[in-house]
């Protein structure tokens, strides 16, 4: 099968310069249209392009993204601008939603913090129904763009973050009165994104039944070690999540860390790998 040309937008930042490094050797898409000018929309050029990626900050992907849209192209965006307005998916989660659209259309990755805590929650909430959830985000400097410095300190404090993961994991769990409590930090740290999650459910979990559930989905690498997962050890390829640290709580049911690549599972490859789902789910009803 010949390999799909795509289009990138905002090709210039540190996702979109993640996107093209995975795209030079993905066996589905071919880089075949950058603009040299990202804030001007080039529609016509992207002509001959299955879909688009954007990469665009939110003020250029308010204005741009839409363009496109409108033009006829699927457009797969990493800007928290449209995730409450457009399909938000993560592909294993609810990438079944991906099933339904067709023509031009927008859809969203949530923000890059939550791969790591609803991955591993999800197989867990289909078996014992969440209850409640408490975390504190370690992300890394490249989560805040090029250019980010931070050595030697910690910011307790990242801007609209902790909102963003309260109203996204609400939206992709369909559980708009889910109790959660979020701390959202940024550590000096260059990649990956660490998360030590609570949670609690309807129906207690034994430890051997969360790693069972784990087992049997998908991106999911359990390490028994007690000092892991760690970012300069377990980032791995980047789409797995790494996880350890599995033990009782004495408020929760449960207490776990979780640990995602914030670039690639959180950002560029999410995004590759949610067009996938909808080209797959395009090509079996005969749309592409």
């Amino acid at each position: 099968m010949d390999k799909l040309s795509v289009g990138l937008l905002g090709g210039r930042g540190l996702v979109g310069q993640t996107y093209v490094k995975l795209l030079e050797e993905h066996p589905l898409f071919k880089l075949a249209f950058m603009p040299s000018r990202e804030e001007l929309p080039d529609v016509e050029k992207a002509k001959g392009c299955a879909l688009i990626f954007s990469a665009l900050p939110n003020e250029a992907a308010e204005k741009i993204d839409p363009l496109y849209a409108a033009a006829g192209f699927p457009v797969f965006a990493s800007a928290s601008c449209h995730r409450m307005n457009h399909p938000l998916i993560i592909p294993e989660i609810n990438g079944a939603k991906l099933k339904e659209l067709r023509g031009g259309f927008i859809v969203s990755k949530p923000n890059c913090t939550l791969q790591s805590m609803l991955l591993p929650l999800y197989p867990l909430h289909q078996r014992f129904t969440l209850k409640s959830i408490a975390v504190t985000f370690l992300q890394a400097i490249s989560g805040a763009g090029a250019g980010f410095e931070l050595e030697d300190n910690v910011l307790p404090f990242i801007a609209g973050e902790e909102e963003k993961c309260l109203e996204e994991t609400r939206k992709i769990l369909e559980m708009p009165t889910l109790p959660i409590s979020v701390h959202c930090t940024r550590v000096p740290v260059s990649h990956g994104h660490l998360a030590c999650i609570s949670a609690s459910f309807e129906t207690k979990p034994t430890l051997s039944e969360v790693k069972e559930a784990w087992e049997s989905f998908g991106p999911l690498t359990y390490r028994e070690e007690e000092d892991r997962p760690q970012p300069h050890l377990d980032l791995g390829a980047g789409m797995e999540i790494s996880l350890g640290r599995l033990r009782s709580c004495p408020l929760f049911d449960i207490r776990f860390t979780a640990l995602s690549h914030n670039l690639i599972r959180g950002a560029a490859g999410g995004g590759l790998l949610t067009a996938q789902h909808w080209i797959e789910y395009a090509q079996a009803s005969c749309s592409l």
